[in-house]
Formats: C-alpha cells, structure tokens, sequence
C-alpha cells in the first residue's frame, strides 16, 4: 500500500540495498536481501536496470559455505524474484545458483514467496534450459517438495512442462536409468503428482 511513497526513491535505495549485501554482517544483508525481493515484486520489468548492482552478490552469498538458513531461504527467494521479472538478465547465471536455490527452498513451507521464487526458477529454466541440466535432480527434489502448489505452477505452465520437456528431450529410456538414481520416495512423488 506504501509502495507508491517508496517508488520516486528507488534510483537511490538500491544502490545501497546492493552495497549492504555483505554477508559478513548477517542481519543487514538479510534486510537488503528481503527488500530486493520485495522491491523486485512491485517494480516489476522497471527493475531491470539494478539487476547488475545485485545478482553477482546474490550468487555468491547463496553459494557461500555456512551461510545461515534465513540468508540463504531469502536469497534464493530474490533471485527467483529477480527471474521471474527480468528473465533474460537473471537466466544465464541458472547454473551458477540453481543447485543451491533448490536445496534452500525445499525445506520451507509453501507460501507466497516461495511461489513466485519457483515462478522465477521456472521462467529462467524455459529461457535457459541446459542451465539446470547438470544438477536437474535437484530440481526434481525441489518440485516434489511442494504439498499444494497452484494449478498454474503445477501444470502446463510450469512443473508438468519442464519435468516432461526433460523426459522427452532425453527419451523414455534414458529418463528412466536417470530417475532410477532418485530416491524412491521422490519417484513416487514425481510419477504421483506429474505422471514422470
């Protein structure tokens, strides 16, 4: 509701909000982290410009080694953020954060964040597919998280297009000795949930 007295000031936040990305000093990077994401929502494509003053930081505070939880659960929920509206800036760096991103979020409960930041890590994937190939079990895991994703998340759009893209792009047989690696109770989720 306040979004709109926060606005004419965004030239001179981010910049800051970028500089204060220093995990070093954890709540302050935190609060940056969170705001980003919060800013990326209601900006929308306006935020395209200030995506160079942030996504370096965000891949490697989420790549960083003992890195707190809350930290990493909101980076990787910015930097879907940051996907979903600025696709074509956020995607080529998918494979640099992709396994990270979802081993982050495949423990939080659903919710809005978490909807829009796989809104984003799916919209990255359609605009760079072999970024997530290498580590594309882990996104298989961060799929089957979900209790209750939205029909639009779950089906044609998202999930279902992206799991069935991978299987048919490799075929049957090769799908099969690669989801044979899965642990059974993410191959029944996924063969339950997304009929692969």
């Amino acid at each position: 509701a306040c979004f709109q007295h926060v606005k004419p000031c965004i030239a001179d936040f981010m910049p800051i909000l970028g500089t204060n990305l220093n995990p070093e000093f954890i709540s302050v990077c935190n609060n940056a982290t969170w705001a980003i994401g919060e800013i990326s929502i209601q900006m929308g494509i306006e935020m395209q410009p200030y995506i160079p003053m942030v996504l370096h930081q965000l891949v490697e505070i989420i790549n960083r080694p003992n890195t707190p939880k809350t930290l990493l659960e909101n980076t990787a929920i910015t930097t879907g953020r940051l996907g979903y509206i600025c696709p074509q800036e956020v995607a080529p760096m998918l494979q640099q954060f992709i396994r990270p991103w979802c081993t982050s979020l495949r423990n939080i409960r659903d919710n809005k964040e978490k909807d829009s930041a796989f809104r984003g890590i799916c919209t990255m994937i359609s605009v760079n597919p072999s970024g997530v190939i290498q580590d594309f079990i882990f996104f298989c895991d961060a799929v089957a998280s979900w209790i209750n994703p939205k029909d639009d998340l779950r089906d044609i759009d998202m999930f279902c297009k992206i799991l069935h893209g991978f299987k048919n792009q490799v075929g049957d047989e090769n799908w099969r000795r690669f989801s044979d690696q899965f642990p059974l109770p993410l191959k029944e989720r996924l063969a339950a949930f997304y009929g692969v």
